[in-house]
């Protein structure tokens, strides 16, 4: 019995010094850098497919919205630089943000409320619906992508906070039954016809909504609403982001794909405004750095009424004191019937009617196809009203047709007002137009004014096809009177809502480095720079690499516990530090250690490795 148990002590001695003997081996050999000890982790990981590395959302409160770990950072499009970055002074139009779960949780910017799943969604639609707040004073983000194939989707109803989307998108949202959160019966019901407003956020009285993707949406039998007010003759307002909105509004790097269309509702009794982003706003509007692509289609009006579609925004009411729209995109196809009840239609490519006394267009790439028997009043960009005192139209390429099904279309105006632009109210430069030399006009069918006239400042350039327009705008971005630093030339003329020319894909500045014994660190001779989700990221090169050394990638994680990725995940934003993880050579293993060891004696062959890299 003794000598049993001695033996067995003198196998777990041989253990342990072997084990220590292999840790010996792979200190010396890897003086620098973090090496993984887990061989499972350093396989193959060039299709790992890592995704949100940096965001572990946690629930503090049972059934309640999530909140993500202390120190975590986000970044957003900040509206207090956009003037600032497009003048040039500074270099960057986000700020990031680093968590500090201290703070209150959803009242602070630094703790905001997380969504990250369907359920979550839901959660966020029912905080909204209770109270009466809406959200104002709170701050949300989106952490990952909702796929709402399949799944209801319904609304938020009123939103008065911050949403900022984090460049993740909602997709596939089908919503033809629009209800909303009654927080008395605890369900989800019919939306009251005084709710004169649908899309993603139903009404505003005033929000902030960056970086958020609606993709692939389809907003489906838009009910009969009452008027927003006995005065004002809108109803039914829809718009891919936001519906209709009361307060001042900004609408920042948001990108949207979809439908908007209405077929078996009753004929509407006011002017239905409808947007790729915002159906109709009362009060002013920034809208920067966004797309839309959308299709809309309605035919059931009441006498006198009429359709308002706009590619980007519906309408601006007189009430708002500015319009200012910067560094967008917009491709509107509209199909509007309805028979000798409607008397004309306002469709344009960026704001079908806008009365706001300041109204701004710059650097705008965006084209309109109008399937209708019905003329159009407005122009092909926006039609203005005498309430504005002054305008801007800066750098301004697009084309916009209309005709009745299977007739050949016609070319609209620009812009069409009850207001001249003259050198006194108004600033004009580098307008482009698709207006065919073979085709006229399409008639105004009321008595405005073609405000782009040979009294006017400036009139467009006129182009035969799309292609020179966007060889145009292509040629401005080299010649930086577009941006570069906004402009993806590449992607004018032909885009999706996730990769468009003005996208804003809050880039991660990346610092790569070695972490030393000791905790110091060292560079490896790579420049920081930018780099947005699905980059790949550089490798160490020349003297950097050891002898014996393998380059398995980067870690954020000074532990090197965690993967090593080749390229930047989704969901890290901002200023941020790689460091080296390195292995092995197989062949250096292979000659260095041993996959078993004789005891002496031979008590017993002890093998302590299994595997032959590490």
């Amino acid at each position: 019995m003794k000598e049993n148990r001695k033996n067995n002590y003198l196998i777990k001695y041989v253990v342990v010094l072997a084990i220590l003997i292999a840790m010996t081996i792979l200190a010396c050999a890897i003086p620098k850098g973090i090496g993984s000890i887990d061989n499972d982790m350093l396989q193959d990981i060039s299709n790992s497919g890592f995704t949100n590395t940096s965001f572990n959302v946690n629930y503090p409160t049972s059934g309640g919205l999530g909140q993500f770990d202390n120190g975590v950072t986000y970044v957003y499009t900040d509206p207090e630089k956009i003037d600032d970055f497009r003048a040039g002074t500074i270099s960057r139009d986000i700020t990031e943000v680093t968590v500090d779960t201290s703070k209150p949780h959803g009242t602070s910017q630094q703790n905001p409320y997380v969504i990250s799943t369907l359920a979550d969604w839901d959660n966020f639609v029912k905080r909204m619906a209770t109270g009466t707040n809406y959200g104002s004073g709170e701050y949300f983000v989106l952490a990952n992508d909702l796929d709402f194939d399949g799944e209801a989707f319904h609304p938020v109803v009123h939103f008065n906070g911050t949403f900022n989307g984090l460049g993740f998108a909602l997709k596939n949202i089908s919503c033809s039954v629009w209800q909303y959160w009654n927080s008395s019966t605890n369900s989800f019901v019919a939306m009251p016809s005084s709710v004169a407003g649908f899309g993603t956020f139903c009404h505003s009285l005033g929000a902030l909504i960056t970086d958020l993707i609606v993709e692939n949406y389809e907003f489906l039998e838009i009910p009969l609403t009452n008027q927003v007010s006995s005065n004002i003759m809108r109803c039914s307002n829809v718009g891919g982001i936001v519906g209709y909105s009361t307060g001042n509004i900004q609408i920042l790097n948001c990108h949207t794909l979809g439908i908007i269309s209405s077929q078996t509702a009753s004929n509407y009794g006011a002017h239905t405004s409808w947007g790729g982003l915002l159906g109709e706003t009362f009060n002013s509007l920034i809208v920067y750095r966004c797309s839309a692509k959308t299709e809309m289609t309605s035919h059931k009006y009441g006498t006198s009424m009429l359709p308002i579609f706009g590619g980007l925004v519906g309408g601006v009411y007189d009430t708002a004191n500015y319009n200012y729209i910067y560094d967008s995109v917009a491709d509107l196809t509209a199909n509007v019937s309805g028979g000798s009840t409607i008397k004309y239609i306002h469709v344009s490519s960026v704001v079908a009617i806008t009365h706001a006394k300041q109204l701004k267009i710059e650097n705008v790439v965006a084209e309109t196809d109008i399937t209708s028997s019905h003329r159009n009043a407005s122009g092909g960009v926006a039609w203005q009203n005498t309430k504005i005192s002054t305008s801007r139209f800066f750098n301004i390429y697009s084309g916009n047709f209309i005709g009745a099904s299977g007739a050949t279309k016609l070319p609209l105006y620009m812009m069409t007002s009850d207001l001249t632009c003259t050198t006194s109210n108004s600033q004009i430069s580098n307008l482009h137009l698709v207006k065919p030399s073979s085709l006229s006009y399409q008639t105004i069918p009321v008595a405005y004014i073609y405000s782009f006239t040979s009294s006017s400042p400036a009139q467009p350039i006129l182009h035969e096809t799309f292609d020179d327009i966007y060889d145009k705008a292509k040629q401005d971005v080299d010649d930086s009177i577009l941006p570069s630093k906004i402009w993806d030339k590449s992607k004018i003329g032909g885009y999706t809502p996730a990769d468009t020319p003005v996208r804003n894909f809050l880039t991660a500045n990346v610092t790569f480095k070695n972490l030393l014994s000791g905790g110091g660190e060292e560079g490896l001779g790579i420049d920081t720079a930018e780099y947005r989700a699905g980059d790949a990221l550089p490798s160490p090169s020349g003297s950097y690499l050891k002898t014996n050394h393998t380059f398995r990638g980067w870690t954020t994680d000074k532990t090197g516990k965690s993967d090593p990725v080749t390229e930047l995940p989704t969901g890290v934003f901002g200023d941020v530090t790689y460091y080296a993880v390195w292995g092995l050579t197989d062949s250096y293993v292979a000659s260095q250690i041993k996959t078993s060891l004789s005891v002496k004696d031979n008590i017993k062959t002890i093998e302590y490795d299994s595997v032959s890299s590490i």
